[in-house]
């Protein structure tokens, strides 16, 4: 089985996408991820990231790697799991 994650998030500039995407895919289980910019203000991003990973991939740790890097989870806006 895997699930995917949906997120609305909020970063700052720094750090930006690329390096926040390579601290999210270290996560244990997380085959992939995407981000997409939906806005930019004067301090902050807002974003919404797709994470797909093994059965095993906790929100819990997304979030952790989220706020060591500054970022808030807004919302969950979709969680799918599915069969391999």
């Amino acid at each position: 089985m895997s699930i995917t994650f949906k997120l609305d998030v909020l970063k700052p500039h720094q750090p930006n996408s690329p390096t926040l995407a390579r601290a999210l895919k270290k996560i244990e289980g997380v085959k992939y991820v995407n981000i997409r910019v939906e806005e930019i203000d004067q301090k902050t991003t807002s974003i919404m990231v797709l994470i797909r990973g093994s059965e095993g991939l906790l929100l819990d740790k997304i979030v952790e790697v989220l706020d060591s890097n500054n970022c808030a989870l807004h919302s969950v806006d979709e969680v799918t799991i599915q069969d391999d």
